[in-house]
């Protein structure tokens, strides 16, 4: 696999794909290169419509990029105060709602570097550290 190629086992189901040919961007587009992938086999896809080609100003475009992802962060509240705990949840989970919330908390959602950083200021205004369950290096499709 080259270094540059996203690594498509994560790419999310039901991924939009391009099919434009022409698109300057085409070869650093997520999307392009989904489509290019051979990957994709379902009978209907989800695909940006070429009459919306902007050029080199693609309002779907989507940088292939690499960044480390964070799973879980239940062992981050073993170390939390009782009382701290209830406030530090619902912060959470008015920021990202409730089902949103459990889905990263539990580690069956990726959680993003920006939302990582917001979980670890939400962690600190209570005087704790934030430590994920684990990290990986992957690609960044959303």
């Amino acid at each position: 696999m080259n270094e540059n190629e996203p690594k498509y086992e994560t790419m999310p189901e039901h991924y939009l794909l391009c099919f434009n040919d022409d698109c300057p961007l085409a070869d650093t587009c997520l999307h392009r290169l989904a489509a290019r992938s051979g990957r994709v086999t379902d009978e209907t896809v989800l695909a940006v419509n070429p009459a919306r080609f902007c050029g080199d100003n693609c309002p779907s475009y989507k940088e292939n990029k690499v960044a480390t992802l964070a799973y879980g962060m239940k062992h981050s509240f073993h170390e939390v105060k009782a009382d701290h705990i209830a406030r530090l949840r619902g912060a959470l989970i008015r920021h990202f709602g409730r089902g949103s919330y459990y889905l990263r908390r539990n580690g069956l959602r990726a959680i993003t570097p920006e939302e990582q950083q917001y979980i670890g200021s939400v962690f600190q205004q209570y005087g704790y550290e934030i430590h994920f369950d684990r990290t990986e290096e992957e690609t960044l499709w959303l």
